[in-house]
């Protein structure tokens, strides 16, 4: 697989359009020759105005050539993605009112199926599944094989949610409007949360690639100044100023591809980006923080750099001997900091996955409003970061059913205030207390979609960092670049000058 994304493997055109052929749209060939032939001269156009070789010229079109092909699959990959979203999104808000009309599952897939687009790939899954569901019986549960066509094709645990739910709903009954009323709540703030990060990723990218074009002005600006004004002092012609302009303009081709690929976003991904093997050591390694052995590490390495800073020191070299002290104190810290950061992360992913779960819980409320039942049934599936504290909490449970304790005594060390009222309002209705049982579980539900808004909020801002740095980076290049060049012209200005 890596041998066929390789460079050599994408200067084929035929290879670009089968790329873009697997996101289900055609490219003609001679269209990639056309954009190949485009970069060529926009090189020998980028060299004539650097006043690079014929050497430098090739070396940035060969590298431009190997990136444009990546370019063109993630504009087809990002329309394939786009419209993979909105089919998933439709799916679901109308098979959900569907079944709340008529809480069958065959019937809502039938008239989903009448609704989506001709052309649309999500229709031909539909009926495919509908073929499944009403002509094949060699499966003892035909309907939820036929459900899974769908989700196989698009992997998304939301579809997994509303397909669960109308599975259970046509197996066992419960007041599923309220359910379906939890999971269109959650796909409108989908919805919005996504359109949102779409309209962001956009606007980074074009921060990004408007900070290139300024970078590559400023960069091509000064040189050509002063050897307009002062030609005695040209640095073009300088090897050191050929290499520094090619590196410039081929780390400016990376950054604009690396934020291009930012931007190209499954939009159907997991909230997560942790694996569950990942979310538990990260709790666990909380949890177990073993000061002793840590601050004793602590130790070592402070004991390290101020021997390091002695040497230093002995050897007269007294300013990094200086500079080794904050060093140290770092060091004799950093059994704290490494914790800190560890509980910081651990309370980010407990945000984005408690909010799944208090929605599984609200789902489960509909069917039974035994809560310590609920709570029980919800262990199965639950997000890796959150078992271990609810296995806690149930074994609480069932030694003091009647204890607010297990409920306030969930994830309290992380002094998340939503969750510890999300779990008040749980222990109300466990206990009876709280009045009303349905109106609490309004209150939950009110409490979630705001919890669902920050999760999703939280899913996305790792990548509109990551965007965000690409947008910075520019800066850097442009910057290192005006010191190299205004460096060149220092020298040969003495130079002239000496003569």
């Amino acid at each position: 697989m890596r041998k066929k994304e390789s460079f050599l493997y994408y200067l084929n055109p035929e290879n670009v359009s089968a790329a873009v052929a697997r996101y289900g749209y055609t490219y003609r060939i001679r269209n990639t020759v056309f954009v190949y032939l485009t970069v060529l001269a926009a090189s020998g156009a980028a060299g004539f105005v650097f006043r690079l070789d014929f050497v430098e010229i090739c070396v940035v079109a060969l590298c431009g050539m190997s990136m444009v092909p990546r370019v063109i699959i993630n504009s087809y990959r990002n329309m394939y993605e786009q419209k993979r979203f909105s089919d998933v999104n439709l799916y679901m808000e109308q098979v959900l009112y569907s079944f709340k009309k008529m809480p069958k599952i065959i019937t809502s897939l039938q008239d989903v199926e009448k609704i989506m687009p001709k052309d649309s790939p999500m229709r031909s899954t539909i009926q495919e599944a509908i073929r499944y569901i009403l002509y094949e019986y060699s499966e003892e549960n035909s309907i939820e094989a036929g459900l899974k066509i769908i989700e196989q094709s698009y992997r998304c645990q939301r579809l997994r949610d509303v397909h669960t739910l109308m599975v259970k709903t046509e197996k066992i009954g419960g007041d599923y409007e309220s359910s379906i009323k939890i999971l269109l709540s959650s796909r409108a703030i989908w919805e919005t949360e996504t359109c949102k990060f779409q309209k962001e990723c956009k606007n980074r990218q074009r921060m990004v690639n408007i900070a290139l074009v300024l970078v590559c002005g400023v960069c091509l600006f000064t040189p050509l100044m002063i050897t307009k004004f002062a030609p005695i002092v040209d640095i073009t012609s300088s090897q050191v100023y050929k290499i520094g302009t090619v590196l410039m303009i081929l780390i400016c081709m990376r950054t604009y591809l690396k934020a291009d690929t930012l931007a190209s976003v499954n939009w159907l991904r997991s909230e997560c980006a942790m694996t569950d093997g990942e979310q538990l050591a990260l709790y666990q390694k909380v949890k177990q923080y073993d000061f002793v052995r840590e601050r004793k590490k602590s130790l070592l390495w402070a004991a390290a750099a101020a021997g390091l800073g002695g040497l230093l020191l002995l050897l007269g070299w007294r300013l990094p001997a200086l500079l080794s002290i904050p060093g140290i104190f770092v060091m004799l810290n950093q059994h704290k900091l490494g914790h800190k950061l560890a509980k910081k992360r651990c309370a980010q992913e407990i945000a984005k996955a408690f909010p799944q779960w208090l929605m599984e819980i609200s789902l489960l409320l509909q069917v039974s409003e035994n809560v310590n039942a609920a709570i029980a049934k919800s262990l199965e599936g639950a997000p890796a970061i959150l078992a271990e504290g609810l296995e806690d909490m149930q074994e609480h449970l069932m030694q003091n059913p009647e204890s607010n304790e297990p409920y306030m005594n969930f994830m309290r060390e992380f002094q998340m205030m939503e969750i510890q009222s999300a779990m008040g309002m749980l222990y109300s209705i466990s206990s009876g207390r709280g009045g009303d049982a349905d109106m609490q579980i309004d209150e939950i539900l009110s409490k979630n979609a705001s919890l669902l808004s920050q999760s999703e909020s939280l899913a996305n801002d790792g990548r509109l960092a990551a965007l965000y740095w690409q947008f910075l980076f520019p800066s850097i290049i442009g910057g290192g670049k005006l010191v190299a060049d205004m460096t060149l012209v220092t020298i040969a200005f003495m130079t002239t000058s000496m003569y």
